[in-house]
């Protein structure tokens, strides 16, 4: 969660690859392993759309 409150709807458009709970939960929802995961943020970036169109374009 963001410091700032202001800025939570930014936040939500962003994974973070430090925090294990997001990276727990990105490897959940597409029942990935959380190694794979962590690698596929850090290599693709935080953000939920990009990350989100990856895993759907590998099937």
């Amino acid at each position: 969660m963001p410091d700032d409150k202001l800025k939570i709807k930014q936040d939500r458009k962003l994974v973070s690859s430090e925090e294990t709970y997001e990276v727990a939960a990105f490897a959940r929802k597409y029942g990935i392993p959380q190694s794979e995961a962590q690698t596929i943020i850090k290599r693709y970036g935080p953000s939920r759309k990009k990350l989100d169109n990856h895993m759907a374009a590998r099937g």
